[in-house]
């Protein structure tokens, strides 16, 4: 059984980490950056680094941060739900 409020809680820190390096990623090595999610994101624009439009900036950073916390700490709440009820019907039927 997997408690799910802790282990939402360390999916959504975790997740809050990997957003920030990521942030200090596209503003150390913007072009590195862009290059290294574009095989993520078909069609991600590189003239935005030509443009010369900042990649990271403290609202979109803000914003970002926080929905991606709130997302990771939901869907890590629902797997974890979803994993003991599964669980749970596996141990009846066995």
């Amino acid at each position: 059984m997997i408690r799910p409020v802790p282990f939402a809680t360390a999916l959504s820190a975790i997740s809050a980490v990997f957003y920030t390096l990521c942030a200090l990623f596209a503003l150390t090595a913007p072009s590195l950056f862009l290059a290294f999610f574009q095989t993520w994101v078909h069609g991600l624009d590189l003239s935005l680094l030509a443009a010369g439009a900042p990649l990271v900036t403290l609202p979109r950073f803000t914003v970002g941060l926080v929905t991606v916390t709130v997302s990771a700490w939901l869907f890590g709440a629902g797997l974890a739900a979803l994993y003991n009820t599964l669980s749970e019907a596996r141990e009846v039927r066995a």
